[in-house]
């Protein structure tokens, strides 16, 4: 519960990370409803999205989902996934504290990570634990940034694959792959833009990896080994559809006041 300060108040560090309160979680229904009505026709019209394998993510139960981080519209995408379920997406405590946008984002299923406090990640555990009970997925992006149309994966920080083995979850990863776009340079839009494939990979469970003995305890060693593995997996799942990094524009920029 958010408490005296109300549920829809922007997000201040220190309070709960995922609001689960029957209010908050009303609100945050018929949000998601209203913007994903405005969202999928522009995905659409923008890199005509198709997607692969969702038969393997209706396998899992629950699960942390992992996947490179290409667009601004990645968590539109992602979401695309488990419909007409939801699902949570971590992302930038500053983002969540941004006055109204930090609203949006939390109501539309958005986890700030924490920096800050005595122990940020325990705290994020347990509110990964709430996200997948309520809506048995919750998404990270373990390159830590957006890097724009980018083919080649950049190293995963294992924070990610930390808590899908204190959760015993199934990892799973997903592949987005830019492919030769649908807007030619010097056409008429004077542009050129990817079309998008989205792959479902199959699922990795963290003790079947040895990140899990059989007391219970987590091995470190083997989480950071699994973060390499989900990686390559996906490396090697763009390079197999033939990705092409022709229209990489860099790190996608920080907006000042908002996430910088």
């Amino acid at each position: 519960m958010e408490g005296k300060e109300g549920t829809l108040m922007p997000y201040k560090n220190g309070r709960p990370l995922v609001d689960d309160s029957i209010f908050f979680r009303i609100a945050s229904f018929i949000t998601f409803q209203f913007v994903w009505i405005l969202a999928k026709p522009v995905l659409l019209l923008m890199y005509k999205t198709r997607i692969f394998g969702r038969k393997k993510i209706r396998k899992c139960k629950t699960g942390v989902i992992i996947s490179n981080h290409t667009t601004f519209f990645d968590p539109v995408t992602i979401s695309c996934l488990v419909r007409p379920r939801r699902m949570f997406h971590t992302l930038l405590e500053e983002t969540v504290e941004a006055p109204f946008l930090g609203t949006l984002t939390r109501l539309l299923g958005g986890i700030p990570v924490p920096i800050k406090g005595k122990k940020p990640m325990e705290e994020l555990i347990s509110a990964c634990r709430i996200a997948v009970k309520r809506r048995n997925f919750v998404h990270f992006y373990p390159e830590g940034e957006c890097f724009l149309y980018n083919q080649n994966v950049q190293p995963f920080q294992p924070g990610a694959f930390y808590i899908a083995a204190r959760l015993n979850n199934p990892v799973i990863p997903v592949a987005v792959v830019m492919k030769p776009g649908l807007f030619r340079p010097h056409s008429i839009l004077g542009r050129s833009r990817p079309r998008e494939e989205v792959y479902v990979l199959d699922a990795v469970y963290p003790a079947e990896f040895g990140c899990i003995d059989s007391d219970g305890n987590i091995n470190i060693k083997k989480v950071k080994e699994l973060s390499v593995y989900v990686r390559n997996k996906i490396q090697d799942e763009i390079i197999l559809r033939k990705g092409t990094n022709v229209f990489y524009k860099g790190k996608m920029e920080r907006i000042k006041g908002v996430n910088s």
